[in-house]
C-alpha cells in the first residue's frame, strides 16, 4: 500500500466517524426523543389551553355517511371539524373525556383554514387552544398539520 492511499483510507474514515459522531449528538437533542414530541413542536401555552391532536372532518359529509343525515355540502359549503384523538393540559396530563369527541373550530383568525379550507378534510392536525366542552367549542391559537412519513403519523 502506498501512503497516499493510507491517507485516503485514514481521511475517509475520519469523515465517516464525524458525521456518525455528529447524527447521535442530535439524535440525544432532538425533540423527537422527548416524552411528548407534540408539545415541543408547539408554542408555549397560555394558561387554560390544552395541545389537542385530531382528524379534521367535514361535519355534514361524516354526518352523512355515518348517520345519514340529509346535509347538503355541495350546495351550502362543507362545514370543519375536529374529531379528537388526543388532549394533553400543560402539565402533561391527558384530557380522557376529549378522546373521540368531535368538537367545532371558534371561528377566529387562526381557525379560519381549518373552518372553511375543505383540503384538511382527512388530515391529522395539532391545534393548541382552549376547549369549551359545554359548547363542543375548540378556540383555536395555533395549529400545523402533522405530517405523515412512510405511512406513519409523526
Amino acid at each position: 500500500m502506498s501512503l497516499k492511499f493510507l491517507k485516503l483510507i485514514l481521511g475517509m474514515l475520519y469523515l465517516i466517524f464525524s458525521v456518525v459522531a455528529t447524527s447521535q449528538l442530535y439524535a440525544q437533542h432532538s425533540p423527537s426523543h422527548h416524552s411528548d414530541a407534540v408539545t415541543t413542536a408547539t408554542p408555549k401555552l397560555e394558561p387554560g389551553q390544552v395541545v389537542i391532536t385530531g382528524k379534521v372532518i367535514c361535519l355534514g359529509c361524516h354526518l352523512k355517511k355515518e348517520k345519514s343525515a340529509k346535509a347538503q355540502c355541495s350546495i351550502y359549503g362543507h362545514t370543519n371539524a375536529l374529531v379528537v384523538e388526543k388532549a394533553i393540559d400543560a402539565q402533561g396530563k391527558k384530557i380522557l373525556e376529549a378522546k373521540d369527541k368531535i368538537y367545532q373550530f371558534l371561528h377566529n383568525a387562526q381557525s379560519d383554514k381549518l373552518v372553511k379550507d375543505h383540503t384538511y378534510a382527512g388530515k391529522t392536525v395539532i391545534i393548541t387552544g382552549k376547549i369549551y366542552p359545554e359548547a363542543n367549542i375548540i378556540e383555536v391559537n395555533f395549529f400545523k398539520e402533522k405530517k405523515v412519513k412512510g405511512g406513519k403519523v409523526k
